[in-house]
């Protein structure tokens, strides 16, 4: 390119002090690779959007000599450092610079000065790219006898995805603005004057900038996350180090957090209920931000013991409240009675077999995650009363009454209101009351009630004569 007036802040006898020393004639593979590299690369015009534009401005004022270029204003672009230090505002190359090995280490932070004389001189700059990104290289020269040409390649001019070449543009000055996609490594940009192949007329005083810049347009890749249940109070799993770790809900923000070193984060959240879906991102430090990972929130936690309804020797239903949604089941010991689903406001009803009293029947709820309940034991109550009692013959000198009742059941015998006697029957419903001898035609009332307080309907007799 023919470029002028962009040394300001050079004086050119320190240039030629520094780095005319031993310049040589690059005339092997280096110099004609490298022009082939640039030639091909002239058709390929950078697409707007690619690069920021704040980017490239930044950029300009410091290929241009800027007077208000600083470090520290280029750092806000997303410059690195590469840690070359010096007390002037630019670099000065270093010859002999015309192969990968003897290559010049560049800087983010200053722009390389150099010459390119005698005929056919290539330089060669390193590069350091310290992550994935976008690789910056701009260039221009004082002079209308320099034709700059310039193009970044990797070492060995080896061509792969790992360097990508997304075009260039000119600016009316002439002033040359390059951008590649790069993987995080070490590349090399060759500068060569494209007039140089009839003859040479440069000067000592003929001079060339060179500037590079970084752009992390790389987002992270998305994080691993570990299980998130609804007993926990973070959400834990591995990121890019540097990161900020986003978890959400929805719209809102339930908690951030920075990665180690290794990667691993632990990010703190108020306790989520089953089924919330969690988003979980990584933002770097220039800003991308990662793809989403969704981690449903697990069920761990067992339902409250249902509550249940007391239950009697003449139910076919078991009923209560248990946790909506879940399954209940009814058994006696291990034998399962009925299962129901309990409706969204947690009332349930199972359908059973009558059960004896005094059946111990245990009820647990399962939610649809398997968490099942701690049980809720009911005994079967006791509410059918005992047959009426069968009584023998009874005469007026019988000073017992006898006949069999329900097991163990307590035997009153009465006259009107009046109590005559009560006794257990026994395990087989054998019962035998003692009375005082009743005259000949005295009704008596024989009733059983069994332990649950239940009485059966009363059996009449009348006493006769012996």
């Amino acid at each position: 390119m023919r470029n002028k007036g962009f040394l300001s802040l050079v004086a050119v006898g320190l240039l030629v002090s520094s780095s005319s020393i031993g310049t040589v004639k690059a005339e092997g593979d280096e110099y004609n690779f490298s022009k082939k590299f640039i030639e091909r690369q002239v058709e390929k015009p950078l697409q707007k959007g690619i690069i920021d534009s704040h980017a490239l401005n930044q950029l300009e004022k410091v290929v241009k000599g800027s007077p208000s270029y600083s470090a520290k204003g280029f750092h806000k672009m997303g410059a690195e450092s590469s840690g070359i230090t010096s007390s002037q505002d630019y670099l000065l190359e270093l010859e002999p610079n015309n192969d990968f090995v003897s290559a010049d280490a560049t800087s983010y932070e200053k722009p390389m000065i150099g010459q390119l004389l005698p005929l056919y001189d290539l330089d060669f700059h390193k590069v350091v790219v310290p992550r994935d990104g976008i690789l910056l290289v701009a260039g221009g020269a004082n002079s209308s006898a320099i034709e700059l040409g310039f193009a970044t390649v990797q070492k060995d001019f080896v061509e792969n995805d790992k360097l990508v070449y997304l075009g260039s543009e000119v600016d009316a000055e002439g002033y040359e603005y390059q951008a590649y996609q790069a993987k995080g490594g070490t590349y090399y940009v060759g500068v060569l004057d494209l007039d140089n192949d009839i003859y040479d007329d440069n000067t000592e005083e003929d001079l060339y900038a060179i500037v590079t810049g970084f752009v992390d347009n790389v987002a992270p890749n998305k994080p691993s996350v570990n299980k998130v249940d609804n007993n926990d109070t973070v959400v834990t799993g591995k990121a890019e180090s540097g990161s900020t770790i986003t978890v959400k809900s929805g719209n809102a923000v339930l908690a951030t957090a920075k990665p180690a070193s290794n990667g691993a984060f632990s990010a703190k959240i108020a306790v989520q209920k089953a089924g919330t879906k969690l988003a979980i991102t990584a933002k770097d430090s220039a800003g991308n931000v990662s793809a989403s990972v969704t981690v449903t929130v697990a069920d761990v936690v067992a339902p409250s013991k249902p509550v249940v309804k007391k239950v009697d020797n003449n139910d076919k239903v078991v009923t209560g409240k248990a946790e909506a949604g879940s399954t209940v089941t009814v058994k006696n010991g291990s034998k399962v009675l009925g299962t129901a689903k309990a409706a969204s406001n947690g009332a349930f009803s199972v359908k059973i077999a009558v059960q004896k009293a005094g059946a111990k029947l245990t009820v647990s709820a399962k939610d649809r995650a398997g968490n099942v309940s701690s049980s809720a034991s009911v005994t079967v109550a006791d509410v059918i009363p005992p047959k009426k009692p069968t009584v023998y013959k009874v005469d007026d000198n019988d000073k017992k009454v006898k006949g069999k009742a329900e097991a163990n059941s307590r035997v009153t015998v009465k006259v009107g209101s009046k109590t005559l006697g009560s006794a257990k029957a026994d395990s087989k419903g054998n019962y035998s009351v003692k009375i005082k001898a009743q005259k000949k035609g005295t009704t008596l009332a024989v009733t059983a009630k069994d332990k649950a307080g239940n009485k059966s309907a009363k059996r009449t007799i009348v006493v006769v004569k012996h």
